[in-house]
C-alpha cells in the first residue's frame, strides 16, 4: 500500500514537473500577470509549452555533453523555470522604475495582478453547468473505454516506448538508428517523466499521458473558438462535437489506447499554434493598433511551431499546407491592403519579441538536433503521387465514417454560414476556413497537391475544425430563428436534447460499439513471461524471432531485451509478404511457416536465428517433426524454440 501511494506521488511530480511547471513559468516571463490570458488559458496553455520547452531543454543538455539523467533532467527544469521566472521579476521591476514615485503603487498593481476586462470568460451558472457536463461526459466515455485497454498491449504504444526507455537506459536522446518514422518530440516527455519519478513503462502512466493530451487539446479548441467567434455558447456547442461526440474513434481515444503519440500531440500542437497565431494578428479585425501583446504571441506562435516540427512529421506536413493556404486566402480577401498588412507582419517579425525566437529556432532545428524526417529520403515518400489505392483520396462516404455523419453535415453548414457572414479583415474566420477546407481537400483529392501519404490518417485531423464548423452552424440556426431573450435558455435546453439525440443516436454509436469487454491480461502476462525468460536466457550473439500474427502485445518484447529497435526479428502479418508494391524480406515467413524447408534452411544459415517465440496454438506442428528444435518454454499461447546448430 505505501508503496502504491510512494508511485502516485512521484507520478504526480513528474507529470507536474515535466508537463506543467516550465510552461507556466515561460508564459509569467512573457506576459507577466497582465489580463492578456484568462487563468483558465494559462493552465491550458501551460502544458502545450511545457512539452516544447522539456524538448528544447533535452536538446541543449544533449548538446553540453550532459548525461539526460533524473538529476540533469531536474536541474534543466528548474533552471530554466528559475531563469523565466528572474525575466519577470526583472520585468517587473523596470516597469515600476519608469514610472515616479507617486505612481509606483498603481503601476505595480496594473503589472502584478490581473485585469478583469475579459467578459468572454464570465460564464452564467447554466453556461458552467453545462461546460462541466461536457467535460464530465467526455472522461467518462473516454475512460470507460480506456479501462479495458489501458493494457500494454498496443504495438504502436510498444514501439514508442522502446525509444522512451532507451533515452532512460543510455541517459541520451535517441538517435533511430536513421528511422525517419519516429520522432525525438514523440518520446522526451515520457523519458523525462519515467526518469524523475522512476515510472514503470509497463504501467498505465503512458497512455495516462496520452489521455491528459487528448483532453488538453479538446480544451485549446474550446478556447480557440471562444476566441475566434467571441460567443461563449458556440465555443461551449464545439466541446459537445469535439469532446462528446465520436469520444473514442479516432483520433480520440482509439489513438490513446492505440499508442499514436504523434497524430495525439500534433492535435494538441497545432489548435495551441493557431491559437497564438490568431492572438497574434487578431488586431486586423478588431480595428486596433498593434501592441507589444500581439509581438509576444507572434513568438509564442513560432516557438509552438517549432515544436510542432520535432513532435510530429505528419502534422507539421499538414500545418504548413494550411499556414501557406491561410496567407494566401487572408491576403486574397483583403487585397486592397495587402502592401499594408505585409509591412505591419513584417514589423512584427523583426522585432525584439519575434526574431529572436525564431533565430534559435532555425539554430536548433539545423544545427544542434536537426529531424530525420528531413532527408531527401523521408520527403520524397510524402510527395508525389499517389502510390496506393489508400492514398488517392477519400469519398464522401468515406469522410462521414471517419469523422461522423452529424459533424460532417453540420461541418458543411457552418463553412457555408461563415461564408455568408465573413469579415473580410477576421482572421479567426480565416483560420477556422483555411483549416477546414485544406484539410478535405488533402483527404479527398491529395492528386492536385501531389501528396502521397494515407487518405484516412490524413482525414481524422479534419475532425477538429469541422467541430468548431459544427458548433458555429448550429448556434447559427438558433440565433437566427430564436428571440434574444429566450436565446441563452433555448440554447441551453436544446444542448440537453442533442447529447439525449446525437450522442445516443449518432455520436455514441461508435463508442457503443467499441467498448467491449476485452480481457487481455492473461495473455499479455505470458507474452511478458516468456519474453523476460528469453531475455536472461540469451546474449547479444542470439538472435531470436517472434511471431507478430498470433501473439498477444509482442511489439513489447524488444523493451525486455533492449538490444535494439528490431529485436527481436518478427514475422509481420501474412499480408505484407504479399504486397506487389513493395517487395519484402521472406525470411522471417519461411522461418515459422515452413522451418524445414530449403528457403528456411538457408535462411537460418544466413541469419543464424536460433531462437522462435510462437504461438503453440497455430504454429507448434512444423517444429514438433524437426529433430533439430528443442521446445525450452511453454506458457500456453507463447512457446519458445531452441534450434541446434
Amino acid at each position: 500500500m505505501l508503496e502504491f501511494i510512494q508511485n502516485q506521488i512521484l507520478f504526480y511530480i513528474s507529470l507536474g514537473l515535466v508537463l506543467f511547471v516550465p510552461g507556466y513559468f515561460l508564459l509569467l516571463a512573457i506576459f507577466g500577470r497582465s489580463g492578456a490570458l484568462s487563468r483558465f488559458e494559462r493552465f491550458a496553455i501551460a502544458f502545450g509549452l511545457s512539452i516544447v520547452s522539456v524538448d528544447f531543454i533535452l536538446f541543449a543538455l544533449s548538446r553540453a555533453g550532459v548525461a539526460i539523467t533524473r538529476l540533469s533532467t531536474i536541474a534543466g527544469i528548474v533552471i530554466f523555470s528559475a531563469i523565466c521566472f528572474a525575466v519577470y521579476k526583472i520585468s517587473v521591476i523596470a516597469s515600476i522604475a519608469k514610472q515616479s514615485r507617486d505612481d509606483r503603487s498603481e503601476i505595480a498593481a496594473v503589472v502584478t495582478l490581473p485585469r478583469n476586462d475579459n467578459a468572454l470568460f464570465n460564464f452564467s451558472k447554466k453556461q458552467f453547468a453545462l461546460i462541466l457536463l461536457l467535460l464530465f461526459l467526455t472522461l467518462f466515455i473516454k475512460v470507460a473505454y480506456l479501462s479495458g485497454t489501458v493494457l500494454p498491449t498496443s504495438t504502436d504504444m510498444g514501439h514508442h516506448m522502446y525509444w522512451a526507455k532507451w533515452m532512460v537506459v543510455q541517459q541520451a536522446l535517441p538517435t533511430y538508428d536513421g528511422m525517419p518514422d519516429f520522432i525525438i518530440g514523440e518520446h522526451t516527455i515520457f523519458g523525462a517523466m519515467a526518469l524523475i519519478g522512476g515510472l514503470d513503462f509497463f504501467s498505465a502512466f503512458p497512455p495516462v499521458v496520452l489521455l491528459l493530451v487528448d483532453l488538453l487539446g479538446i480544451l485549446t479548441v474550446f478556447l480557440l473558438t471562444l476566441r475566434i467567434f467571441k460567443d461563449k455558447n458556440v465555443a461551449i456547442l464545439s466541446l459537445l462535437f469535439l469532446g462528446v461526440l465520436f469520444a473514442i474513434s479516432s483520433p480520440q481515444a482509439k489513438f490513446v489506447s492505440g499508442g499514436v503519440i504523434g497524430n495525439l500531440m500534433g492535435n494538441f500542437l497545432m489548435p495551441l499554434a493557431f491559437y497564438f497565431y490568431y492572438r497574434a494578428f487578431s488586431f486586423f479585425g478588431e480595428k486596433r493598433e498593434l501592441g507589444r501583446e500581439e509581438k509576444k504571441f507572434l513568438g509564442m506562435a513560432i516557438f509552438t511551431t517549432f515544436g510542432l516540427f520535432y513532435t510530429h512529421h505528419l502534422t507539421s506536413f499538414i500545418f504548413l499546407f494550411i499556414f501557406a493556404f491561410l496567407v494566401v486566402l487572408f491576403l486574397a480577401l483583403n487585397y486592397r491592403e495587402a502592401k499594408n498588412i505585409i509591412t505591419r507582419v513584417v514589423r512584427m517579425f523583426f522585432s525584439p519579441e519575434v526574431l529572436p525566437i525564431f533565430l534559435t529556432g532555425l539554430i536548433f532545428f539545423f544545427f544542434i538536433f536537426t529531424p530525420s524526417y528531413i532527408e531527401p529520403s523521408a520527403v520524397g515518400t510524402a510527395v508525389g503521387a499517389p502510390s496506393k489505392a489508400t492514398r488517392e483520396g477519400l469519398s464522401i462516404s468515406a469522410l462521414k465514417s471517419s469523422v461522423g455523419e452529424a459533424r460532417l453535415a453540420l461541418g458543411f453548414l457552418g463553412i457555408l454560414l461563415l461564408a455568408y457572414s465573413y469579415r473580410k479583415k477576421d482572421f479567426g474566420f480565416a483560420v477556422v476556413t483555411a483549416w477546414a477546407v485544406m484539410i478535405f481537400v488533402m483527404s479527398s483529392v491529395p492528386q492536385i497537391l501531389f501528396i502521397n501519404l494515407p487518405s484516412n490518417r490524413i482525414g481524422n485531423y479534419l475532425s477538429y475544425p469541422l467541430a468548431i464548423l459544427s458548433a458555429f452552424g448550429l448556434y447559427a440556426v438558433f440565433q437566427k430563428n430564436t428571440d434574444s431573450r429566450q436565446r441563452g435558455r433555448t440554447l441551453f435546453q436544446a444542448s440537453f436534447l442533442l447529447i439525449i439525440t446525437f450522442v445516443l443516436v449518432n455520436g455514441l454509436a461508435d463508442s457503443a460499439a467499441s467498448l467491449t469487454n476485452k480481457n487481455e491480461a492473461d495473455l499479455m502476462a505470458q507474452t511478458f513471461h516468456s519474453a523476460q525468460y528469453v531475455a536472461k536466457t540469451t546474449s547479444d550473439k542470439d538472435i531470436v524471432l517472434k511471431d507478430h500474427n498470433y501473439i498477444n502485445s509482442d511489439a513489447w518484447m524488444k523493451l525486455f531485451f533492449m538490444r535494439g529497435y528490431k529485436y527481436p526479428d518478427s514475422r509481420g502479418f501474412f499480408k505484407r509478404y504479399e504486397d506487389p508494391t513493395k517487395p519484402r524480406e521472406m525470411c522471417t515467413l519461411y522461418m515459422i511457416s515452413n522451418p524445414g524447408g530449403a528457403d528456411a534452411q538457408k535462411c537460418f544459415s544466413e541469419t543464424r536465428t536460433n531462437f522462435l517465440m510462437i504461438n503453440p496454438r497455430y504454429d507448434s506442428a512444423q517444429f514438433h517433426k524437426l529433430q533439430e528444435f528443442d521446445q525450452v518454454y511453454f506458457g500456453g499461447n507463447v512457446a519458445v524454440y531452441y534450434k541446434r546448430n
